[in-house]
């Protein structure tokens, strides 16, 4: 199986993963190329979100290991993400409802800014330059997404696919090296579509991608390197070409109408 030749920015080797006596991740290995959108496909339960929280330090695998950046990273912290050069955004949009469309953003980037309980108990004075900062760094991002005008409006207020844009800035703001996209196109329709195709074509080689998603003409459209998974298992792997031409993924996944 085939896929770009680069140097992988984050690769997981034979990782499994058993929760309340399932199976869910039975010698998962996959890489991911650095400066490439990475897609990881399967049908419902076949274990992609659980691998995106084994990166993300949410889920600790009873085997295997993770290598970021050219090494093994043994202790993951999810806290820590954002200091390692790594975002991720949720299959919903994980917005706070009583916080403003720019917090929210504000708070990809909070790990960032030393103004913790010591601080601001200190009234240290690097606390409101560096919110400051942040703030502006995040209308930049929200600039670039086309949604700087609801800047002030509460995520209640705005429809779905700006909700999700508001998610996908929290996610940006941090500049992340490598950015954990997890159905970004839920819920987007048609016009929404192009764009976010067009954004994250945008972001590659600076930043790297993995992508799960169900939307399979998005995935074939963006992705250099796809990985299927199936009950916990890789079964394919390759380029857009290759994967829609897998008769194993055409009868598992994607059926006569994905493979036109």
């Amino acid at each position: 199986m085939t896929g770009p030749a680069a140097e992988s920015l984050l690769s997981l080797h034979d990782i499994r993963v058993r929760l309340s006596g399932l199976q869910i991740l039975d010698g998962v290995s996959i890489s991911v190329p650095q400066g490439t959108v990475t897609g990881l496909i399967g049908p419902n339960g076949a274990g992609k979100t659980t691998v995106f929280n084994v990166i993300s330090g949410f889920v600790k695998p009873e085997s295997g290991d993770v290598r970021y950046d050219g090494r093994i990273r043994k202790h993951i912290r999810a806290h820590r993400l954002t200091k390692m050069g790594i975002s991720r955004t949720l299959q919903g949009v994980g917005l706070f409802a009583s916080l403003s469309a720019l917090e929210n953003v504000m708070l990809g980037g909070s790990s960032r800014v030393r103004s913790g309980l010591v601080s601001q108990s200190l009234a240290m004075p690097w606390t409101d330059i560096e919110t400051e900062r942040l703030r502006t760094r995040a209308l930049e991002v929200m600039t670039e997404l086309g949604i700087a005008e609801e800047a002030e409006r509460l995520p209640g207020e705005l429809p779905y696919p700006v909700q999700k844009k508001v998610a996908l800035a929290r996610a940006l703001v941090c500049d992340p090296t490598l950015l954990l996209l997890d159905e970004p196109a839920g819920g987007v329709g048609a016009p929404d579509m192009e764009e976010l195709e067009r954004l994250i074509r945008s972001w590659v080689p600076k930043r790297t991608v993995l992508l799960v998603e169900h939307h399979m003409e998005l995935v074939m459209s963006v992705c250099d390197l796809i990985w299927v998974l199936d009950a916990g298992k890789v079964i394919a792997s390759g380029t857009p070409d290759e994967v829609r031409n897998n008769p194993a993924v055409l009868a598992a996944y994607l059926g006569e109408e994905g493979a036109a």
